[in-house]
Order: structure tokens, then sequence, then C-alpha cells
């Protein structure tokens, strides 16, 4: 049973002992009045209690409903007893019908309020056992994306040196050694929910270097400008170097001396301006999963907060991002 604040219960039965006060004051004296009504109140937190903390878990719950029934016929029995013995003079009541009748009802009363107070109680455990399921298989869901991330920029970087390798380029340890950098912040960044703007800027501007050094014949052509970035603002990691990465592998710097890629970022009043630029083949019908991978996490950790536009013409891809990066 889930623990529920103190005073909600206090509240409860202060509103049931004067609700009850209330009656016997127009019958009795004060004293009396106050005598009864604490021993009635009494009473029905035993009945309360006895079934949510007993009757509930010992016999609903393990035994079924019919045990569960006959138990509180029983109870019922015992409770009126003890009522009746202990605060009942022959002379209080004049019709012991009625008086039985009265307690009954207000036994199932209370039987009631307790059992729909452990519904409750059940139905909260429930929904939060549910969305505690959700948040986990949202988190794992994001870790998938980010499993994708990491070996799709792997094996993107891992064909480069390859290539340059192959050729015995005096450049490809180079790029082994700017990979490993990449890679660290993969490894040590990638998982956290948020890291400073400008560690992302910095991987940014390795993993463009990076790319240069295959010596591409479009490479005098790209141009990459940051303003505003300090060290202040904070992002989600890998967010977008996917855009980057996409601009290389879907656009024809490679083998276009006169391809354009350009790579704009700006912050205004904590408001992230990131705008890409890149000519690519018509004959390139290949989307990709970076971008989708973008918008996911885009929806999950900026919820209303962002804007996402592609454009795409004969020729020309722009993707264009603004994101509230205010904490």
């Amino acid at each position: 049973m889930q623990k529920v604040k103190p005073y909600h219960h206090v509240l409860l039965w202060i509103f049931i002992f004067f609700f009850i006060l209330d009656y016997f004051l127009s019958v009795s004296e004060t004293s009396t009045a106050l005598a009864y009504t604490l021993f009635e109140v009494a009473i029905y937190a035993c009945i309360f209690y006895v079934n949510l903390h007993l009757l509930i878990p010992k016999f609903l719950e393990k035994k079924g409903r019919g045990i569960y029934i006959l138990s509180l016929f029983l109870f019922l029995i015992l409770f009126y007893a003890v009522y009746y013995y202990l605060a009942l003079s022959p002379d209080t009541y004049s019709d012991f019908d009625q008086d039985i009748l009265s307690f009954m009802l207000n036994y199932t009363l209370f039987i009631l309020i307790s059992f729909l107070y452990w519904y409750m109680i059940l139905f909260q455990q429930e929904r939060q056992h549910s969305l505690s399921l959700s948040n986990e298989k949202l988190q794992a869901e994001l870790l998938l994306l980010k499993s994708q991330i990491s070996p799709h920029f792997l094996f993107n970087s891992l064909n480069n040196i390859y290539s340059l390798s192959v050729i015995k380029d005096d450049n490809a340890p180079v790029m082994i050694e700017k990979l490993s950098d990449l890679l660290r912040y993969i490894i040590y960044e990638g998982e956290r929910e948020l890291v400073p703007l400008e560690r992302e800027v910095e991987l940014l501007k390795n993993y463009t270097n990076l790319q240069l050094l295959k010596k591409l014949k479009g490479g005098k052509n790209m141009k990459v400008t940051t303003n505003g970035v300090n060290g202040t603002q904070h992002i989600t990691p890998l967010l977008l170097v996917n855009i980057v990465e996409n601009c290389f592998k879907h656009g024809d710097i490679a083998y276009n001396e006169h391809a354009v890629l350009k790579i704009d970022l700006e912050i205004k009043d904590n408001q992230l301006h990131f705008n890409t630029e890149n000519s690519f083949n018509p004959s390139n019908k290949k989307d990709g999963i970076g971008l989708k991978n973008v918008q996911q996490q885009l929806a999950h950790y900026y919820p209303d907060k962002h804007k996402f536009n592609i454009e795409k013409t004969a020729d020309i891809f722009k993707v264009s991002l603004q994101a509230d990066l205010s904490p």
C-alpha cells in the first residue's frame, strides 16, 4: 500500500468528527455528545483501517471475493457487539431494529469509503508504474537513436580513412588522430542529456577538418561561421553533427569543384539559429537516417521550443533549425 501524507487522514477524521458531533449536540448535552462522538469516530476509524489494512490485503487480494465478503460479515457482528455493549444502554434507543439498521448503514458506508480509498491508491500505483514503463521505453528509444548515430558516424569516417590508406596518403595518420578525438567525445559526452554548446561547436569543427583532409574537390567552397557562442549555453549532444554529416554524405563537395557547402551557427538571446546549405547531385535519391534522428531528438528534448525546416530545390538542399536553449 502506497504511503499517503498523514494530514489527509487527519482532515478526513476531523470532518467526520464534527459531522457526527453536530447530530449528538442536537439530542444530548455537550459532554455526552463529545463522549459519544469520540467513541463513534473511533469505531468508524477501526472499520476503515481494518478493512484497508487487513481485510482487503489478507482476504480480497489473496483469497478472493467470497472469503472477503464473509470476513466483512463477521467483522460487522464483532464491531456491532463492541458498539452496542460499550456505547449503548437499553434506553438509548427505543427501537433496536432501527439501531442495528443505522449501524449497518454506517458500517457499509465506511467499508465503501475505505474500499474506494484503496482502489484510488491502487489506480495511482498502476498509473505511476505505467508512466515509469513509458519513461523507460522512451529512454531506451533515445539510447537507440544515439547508438544509431555513433556507428553511422564511425562507419563513414572509417571509410574515409580507408580510402586514404589505400593510396598511402600522408593525411591518413592525422585523420586517425582526429577521429579518435571525435570518438572520445561521442563516448564520454554523447550519453549526457546536455553538453556545453562550445564542445558541440568544437566537435563540428573537428568533423569538418577531418573531411577536408580527404582533399575534397570542392573543399575551397566550404564556409563555416559561428557567432554568439559562449560558455553559458548548453545543447543536446550529437544533434548538430548529424545535420552537418548529412551535408557531406549526400552533397557533391567530394567530386564537384563548384560545389556549395555553408554552415552557419548563431546565438541570439539563447536562441540557436543553425543553417546549412549544400549542393547535391539530383540523381542521389537517398535521404539517410541522420535527419530523421535529429527530428526525433528535437521532439523529445525541445518540444514546442524548436523549428526545423528542410528546403530542397533542383540541386540545393537547405536545413534550418531554430531552438530555444534557455534553461
